[in-house]
């Protein structure tokens, strides 16, 4: 008698599904870390009971797996972060100045486009521009990689396009900085990116909204 084994193909939906049921022990260290911050102090019943917390949240409300094929490039992560400390110095007086102003600001909600096609870029692409004084991050849409934006004092005159623009130039030297030689290859010349890491269909780049306030 032949006993047939049925085979999960990987990025399926049911080997994600299995995936996201499995053990995190990531999730959980960090879990049982805030649990024993908040109760501020450290004893064997406050770390078991943040370990059980970690496990019940874990399993109740599992999260999606997040794949990475890159890789970590120092000088380009060096450069990045840079880049980072320099926009977040600009902004900062930026925004310094239109408070202590007379000008009544402009403000803009925009729709960007991402040109990759991961959960982990994404992510850090949606850091990096909150993280700036002045934008702020209303949503992220995982399955088009679409990132919406609450901009303060956007100029009319080509303002939108620019701060488009900026978002993708974080997004290109994120990629750059950790990415794979294909990831980098599409997030440069415009080449299809790598299904491996798909997050999704791809959008029409044409359907872009902005809502003036």
């Amino acid at each position: 008698m032949t006993e047939t084994r049925a085979t999960t193909v990987p990025g399926t939906p049911e080997s994600r599904r299995r995936r996201r049921r499995a053990l995190q022990p990531r999730a959980i260290g960090a879990i049982a870390l805030a649990w024993v911050l908040l109760w501020d102090r450290v004893t064997p019943g406050n770390i078991v009971n943040g370990v059980l917390v970690g496990l019940l949240v874990t399993y109740a409300f599992p999260l999606p797996s997040i794949e990475f094929d890159g890789r970590l490039r120092p000088h380009r992560v060096l450069w990045l972060i840079v880049r980072f400390l320099g926009d977040l110095v600009v902004a900062s007086w930026q925004v310094m100045r239109l408070a202590f102003g007379r000008r009544r600001p402009t403000n803009a909600v925009i729709e960007v486009q991402l040109r990759s096609r991961s959960d982990f870029y994404l992510t850090i692409t949606a850091e990096l521009v909150a993280l700036v004084p002045g934008s702020v991050v209303v949503d992220a849409r995982r399955s088009t990689s679409v990132l919406y934006l609450h901009l303060l004092d956007v100029r009319p005159d080509g303002g939108i396009e620019s701060q488009r623009a900026h978002v993708l130039a974080v997004e290109r030297r994120v990629v750059r900085a950790l990415g794979s030689p294909a990831e980098i290859a599409a997030i440069e010349h415009g080449a299809p990116w790598p299904t491996a890491t798909g997050a999704g269909p791809t959008p029409d780049p044409d359907t872009r909204r902005e809502e003036r306030s």
